[in-house]
């Protein structure tokens, strides 16, 4: 019967690697089959237009909108026909989250892609430094 001695890099980058691969290659395909619509504010949740001041702005007729809304320039028709003003309060924003969390998951990925690239380079040398044992052991 013959014993043979376990390679210990190639159980560590066997074992890294199907961690480690398996984390990477889900944030991978987070990042580039997942579903982009799931990252929207909550309908309840709407944000007033003054909280998106950093990450959104619409113009109507090249005038920003805040700037229409602070002129007192945008008017609505009610129910009942009558014109009124249209006031900040009367403009609420929902956003879609999808970048800052893509962000953040290619992030991860990169860290991740890092461990699973030593992962394969410790399973390759382990299995170069097997096969030259057992050529050597001839």
């Amino acid at each position: 019967m013959i014993i043979r001695k376990i390679n210990t890099l190639i159980c560590i980058g066997l074992t890294a690697a199907t961690m480690i691969g398996s984390s990477f290659a889900v944030d991978i395909y987070r990042v580039f089959r997942g579903d982009e619509g799931i990252w929207w504010t909550h309908r309840e949740l709407k944000l007033p237009l003054e909280e998106t001041k950093d990450v959104f702005e619409l113009y109507i007729g090249g005038k920003l909108l805040r700037k229409h809304l602070a002129d007192r320039t945008l008017y609505s028709v009610d129910k009942d026909g009558n014109h009124y003003p249209v006031v900040s309060r009367d403009v609420t924003v929902r956003l879609n989250n999808w970048e800052k969390t893509k962000a953040s998951i290619l992030t991860r990925a990169v860290v991740t892609g890092v461990g699973f690239g030593a992962a394969i380079a410790l399973l390759i040398t382990g299995v170069i430094q097997a096969v030259r044992r057992e050529e050597n052991s001839r």
